[in-house]
């Protein structure tokens, strides 16, 4: 942003942890509009080095933390109630190693109607990345500064209008890169009554739109919910189009579908810089994140002010979706997931770690483990959680035309 002063701002009281003071852009004042100017400050901000890829239990982690807060304080400061929820998590889950502290903002927007401000919409995104992969920093611009930005100019937008019946409780999580935890621990945990809430909306990586494509998930998750959407997704230049298979329980909305609530998913795909260091804020497509933002907003104030209650339906994907099953074991590699073949592409292997010692190679396809024929990560995931830690697995990898069997030891 041009001519920007900056400003230390400190972290208020409601947090038990100490949080560091953070230099950011200044804050502006309350405004209605949401501009391609604020994403940019925002997703700059978030996805800077000083930040250094924002991971569970880094320090910027807590600076993130910091600005998300700050920012919902400043558009709000005497209409909402801002706090922040702590969670643990383990950095290496499956061997419940590395406890690390993290933490869910939630700002409150309290319903201008008496009788429906008891209910709630929530809009939410993780903020956190990948943050450090083999030496490098993930700044993780549009996964997921993206989406945290537009919960931010969305707050500010309703904050400064108030045309909102209900409720609404906008979230930004922690640990979702470790297993969607910040938004489990919230349903498990809730800090409002979640058989009250109408509707949960969640974006996650809406920054790079190509062909003017937006993916939506959830759009059968209520009854006659798809038919009440169409007014609202008739923005210029944007075709909304079906979520990817695979994709719907992937991100924090899944777990508030899990807890019979209605969701949205929004989503501009996965691109060759997912978990990269190179998803940098230079490659953002401002212009559809305002398209996005236009069709979030409508849909967020359309169900905010409607008297009737959506009625959660179990999407009819569910029947056939494949859950993520409990691994016992890893290779120590970092999947490809821009590969849409047969099978699961190896990104980068680490060093000493199973894949690694037995021979594995960046680029190899896992295309057999033990007996299982790989077809895609579900399948990858389902051979590992029938290995047991120390024993040995006999894996086929495609390494050009080249099929080469590895014997790997965990």
């Amino acid at each position: 942003m041009k001519n920007t002063l900056y400003l230390s701002i400190l972290f208020l009281a409601s947090c038990a942890s100490n949080m560091p003071s953070v230099t950011t852009p200044e804050i502006k004042p309350t405004k209605s509009d949401i501009t391609i100017e604020d994403f940019k400050t925002h997703i700059e901000f978030l996805s800077s080095d000083e930040l250094q890829g924002r991971g569970a239990g880094t320090e910027g982690d807590k600076i993130a933390v910091s600005y998300i807060k700050q920012r919902f304080y400043d558009s709000a400061p005497n209409k909402g109630k801002i706090e922040v929820q702590e969670h643990y998590v383990f950095k290496d889950r499956r061997q419940k190693k590395d406890k690390v502290l993290t933490y869910n903002v939630i700002g409150y927007l309290v319903g201008n109607d008496e009788k429906l401000k008891d209910e709630f919409v929530v809009i939410g995104g993780h903020y956190d990345t990948t943050a450090n992969a083999l030496g490098k920093i993930n700044n993780g611009a549009d996964d997921n500064a993206s989406g945290t930005s537009m919960v931010i100019e969305l707050f500010e937008k309703f904050a400064a209008t108030n045309n909102h019946k209900r409720t609404l409780v906008f979230m930004a999580f922690g640990g979702e890169e470790l297993g969607l935890l910040g938004s489990k621990h919230f349903v498990n945990n809730p800090t409002i009554d979640l058989d009250k809430v109408h509707l949960m909306v969640n974006l996650d990586m809406v920054g790079r739109m190509e062909e003017n494509n937006v993916q939506l998930g959830g759009a059968a998750s209520a009854e006659n919910f798809s038919s009440r959407l169409n007014p609202f997704l008739m923005e210029d230049n944007v075709n909304v189009i079906e979520l990817g298979e695979g994709i719907f329980s992937r991100s924090d909305h899944y777990n508030f579908y899990k807890k019979d609530i209605p969701v949205l998913f929004f989503f501009t795909g996965v691109h060759e810089d997912y978990h990269k260091p190179s998803d940098d804020s230079d490659k953002i497509n401002y212009d559809g994140m305002k398209s996005i933002s236009n069709m979030v907003e409508g849909i967020v104030e359309e169900f905010a002010n409607t008297s009737d209650r959506l009625v959660f339906k179990s999407v009819e994907q569910e029947q056939t979706m494949q859950t993520p099953s409990r691994m016992k074991v890893t290779l120590g590699v970092i999947p490809d997931y821009s590969y849409d073949g047969k099978g699961v592409k190896i990104e980068s292997t680490i060093d000493n770690r199973p894949g690694k010692t037995a021979g594995m190679l960046d680029g190899d396809i896992v295309i057999k483990i033990q007996d299982l024929v790989i077809v895609d990560i579900y399948k990858y995931m389902e051979a590992f959680s029938m290995i047991e830690p120390s024993a040995t697995a006999e894996i086929t990898v495609l390494r050009g035309e080249e099929e080469v069997v590895l014997n790997v030891q965990f």
